[in-house]
């Protein structure tokens, strides 16, 4: 009877109060503890790409890119003296933890080159601080502004270490890409690419199979030309570097094709969110040289014809280079500049209703083949942190008013 009249009676609820307040002392910092570890567990598996977020980035029926584009739809090309460019020579400011990862790359590459062995040098580039977009006049025609800033090669190598694991258990990824590429710090945007899609007088398509010696994207098959925007070559004294001149660089260094041969235009800004990298997609249209006579005048030399393993050409026509982007041996091994490029050149030569049409219906022979469901699609990843924070707090003070 005793027992029975503490357990029910008001002894009881006083002792329940009291085991109450006492488990909660004992369990509360064990739970916090418990709760941060599956708070960093969670994060690491984001980081390492297990749960994807929905698709904005560019694709092609079941051809999935990591590239988004930020302005340009290949209808309105957006015309040379429509971009503006502003530069900040301070240099990029690291944080401590990954200046020391500079410092790693800086030994490395050093032992590297001491060996004989191949290595990457510190050229000096820039990093994107800021991009904007306007329009102008009746016609809407399109502008961009890109505010650059100091950086160099080395500190793109440091900051490409996105899902390395820092003393706090985040990542780059995860602690400055959590609210999309085109807000991240300029430190974490230190690489601009150009890419030209070549199209040829007879109508041919060049494209480019990317040298296995290349820091990015090695191996895998991309534009005609790729060039990357260089502080030593691209600035004249105390003038902004100029993304035409850059693309034209490109076209002359990887093809020994000059300025004067073809016409250039500028299709879209796009940032590749796998790797945070942005880039400029050109189409290049030649006056007189045919495919051959640009397989030909490569294999003559070219400066720097190392950076591509091979280069081929195929029909420029809707169908060819959907066959072409789709194919067996090349649908998985795509830079991810290279598919939206060629689809906007499509759109810029041919036309928007005549590039879909076509399109869709190139498109069901290969989803088909492929079945869409079993396809390696590329994940681009985002950061959760601050909601995985809200719901473990959450978690602990529920289970607080619990006990």
């Amino acid at each position: 009877m005793q027992i029975n009249s503490l357990s029910t009676g008001l002894a009881g609820l006083i002792l329940g109060a009291v085991l109450g307040v006492v488990c909660s002392a004992l369990l509360e910092d064990a739970l916090k503890e418990r709760f941060r570890l599956a708070g960093i567990k969670i994060r690491h598996r984001l980081a390492r790409g297990t749960l994807p977020t929905p698709q904005v980035e560019f694709h092609l029926g079941s051809l999935q890119t990591s590239m988004l584009i930020l302005e340009g739809d290949g209808v309105k090309p957006i015309n040379e003296e429509s971009v503006r460019i502003l530069v900040d020579d301070e240099m990029v400011s690291l944080p401590d933890e990954v200046g020391k990862w500079k410092r790693e790359v800086v030994r490395t590459q050093a032992q590297l080159k001491n060996n004989g062995e191949q290595h990457f040098w510190n050229g000096p580039n820039y990093a994107v601080a800021g991009f904007t977009v306007s329009r102008e006049g009746v016609n809407e025609t399109p502008e961009i502004c890109l505010r650059l800033q100091s950086s160099d090669y080395y500190t793109f190598l440091a900051t490409q270490q996105l899902d390395r694991l820092m003393s706090d258990g985040t990542t780059l990824r995860t602690r400055y890409l959590s609210s999309g590429p085109e807000v991240a710090p300029a430190f974490m945007n230190c690489s601009f690419g150009t890419n030209v899609a070549m199209v040829t007088k007879d109508g041919k398509l060049v494209i480019a199979k990317r040298s296995l010696a290349l820091g990015s994207r090695p191996g895998t098959w991309n534009s005609s030309a790729n060039e990357a925007l260089s502080r030593s070559l691209d600035s004249e004294g105390r003038t902004p570097p100029n993304i035409y001149n850059v693309a034209r660089r490109g076209v002359d260094e990887e093809l020994a094709v000059g300025r004067e041969e073809y016409r250039l235009e500028l299709l879209a800004i796009a940032v590749d969110t796998e790797l945070q990298q942005w880039g400029a997609a050109f189409v290049a249209y030649a006056h007189d040289l045919t495919g051959q006579d640009i397989l030909d005048r490569r294999s003559r030399g070219a400066p720097d014809k190392w950076e591509n393993e091979r280069i081929e050409v195929i029909d420029f026509k809707v169908d060819e280079v959907v066959k072409c982007l789709m194919s067996s041996g090349r649908r998985d091994n795509w830079a991810p500049m290279a598919p939206p490029l060629y689809y906007l050149a499509l759109v810029n030569f041919y036309g928007r209703a005549f590039t879909e049409r076509h399109c869709a219906k190139a498109l069901t022979i290969y989803d088909q083949a492929f079945g869409r469901k079993q396809l390696k699609v590329p994940m681009i990843y985002r950061s959760t942190r601050a909601s995985l924070d809200k719901v473990i707090d959450s978690i602990i003070s529920k289970l607080r008013r619990v006990f």
